[in-house]
């Protein structure tokens, strides 16, 4: 109770500072495109979804749990939206980066990319893009880890060591396996 009071308290401080940084100050990027079907980033706002489509973006997978996202501007873009809630600081389940990965693959064979956000793109979102390059691009976590920090510096540096990403990848070499 007092955690999720906590993470309520502290997300619109922290959305501030995101904004700052990646706004006002510019001194981050908003998103990132990681491979020819994915884009990393913040939340998006209503005022974002024009680009995204510009981008080639026809889905989104939101791993806010304290942001529903812009519903209405996604419906009038054709863009589809996939929310898997995930409390803040936390990794995703291995659930939702099963549903995530199965969004994502479908929007990429049919062309187009796929915007994956928490609120600043750093860790919940980062661990199913993390997913991605493991089972897409039949990257380690540890190459995934550094392919991500190359592209996006300010993802969490420690993803490749979340038990669900350890998860991920032992069941990903045994389906590769048989």
């Amino acid at each position: 109770m007092i955690g999720r009071i906590w993470r309520q308290l502290i997300f619109l401080p922290t959305l501030a500072w995101n904004v700052l940084l990646g706004r006002v100050l510019t001194v981050r990027k908003w998103w990132h495109r990681i491979d020819d079907h994915v884009v990393l980033g913040a939340l998006p706002f209503q005022r974002d979804v024009p680009a995204l489509e510009q981008l080639g973006v026809r889905s989104v997978v939101n791993t806010c749990i304290e942001y529903a996202g812009p519903d209405e501007a996604y419906r009038r873009h054709g863009i589809r939206h996939l929310r898997v809630p995930t409390v803040d600081f936390a990794p995703p389940t291995l659930e939702h980066i099963d549903a995530s990965l199965a969004l994502m693959r479908e929007t990429a064979a049919a062309g187009h990319s796929t915007y994956v956000h928490c609120k600043a793109g750093r860790g919940r979102s980062a661990t199913v893009v993390m997913c991605w390059l493991i089972e897409q691009h039949g990257m380690t976590p540890a190459e995934a880890q550094r392919q991500l920090e190359a592209i996006r510096p300010h993802v969490n540096h420690q993803l490749d060591q979340r038990s669900v990403v350890r998860e991920f990848y032992q069941r990903h070499l045994q389906r590769q396996g048989s």
